[in-house]
């Protein structure tokens, strides 16, 4: 195993592994690094959206197109509209991830 592997870049791989094409989400201070390592994957494509809960409901749209797609937001009052649309994958069976970046209480 690579020691300088990240959690994230390992969690990516495993999505592209398994079909996933596309990684929605709005980008934000806690989730920037996320953000870098899908602009960087060499098969997986970050899609900014305006808001969780346009990228929620367009990772539903691309999991019931391609069987799998992933969600990522940042730390906010946003992560409750998101649920509507995770509330949508779950309705329908569809294989979702979503990752949230939590912030480290301590360093506030």
């Amino acid at each position: 195993m690579n020691p300088s592997r990240t959690v994230v870049g390992y969690l990516l791989d495993q999505l592209a592994q398994r079909g996933a094409r596309h990684v929605f989400g709005v980008a934000g201070d806690y989730s920037f690094p996320i953000c870098d390592s899908v602009c960087g994957h060499p098969t997986l494509k970050w899609i900014g959206c305006t808001n969780e809960l346009n990228a929620a409901y367009m990772a539903d749209g691309a999991a019931r197109v391609g069987g799998l797609s992933a969600l990522c937001t940042t730390f906010g009052v946003g992560e409750l509209s998101a649920l509507n649309g995770i509330a949508a994958f779950r309705v329908t069976r569809r294989s979702s991830l979503h990752r949230r970046k939590e912030v480290d209480r301590s360093r506030r």
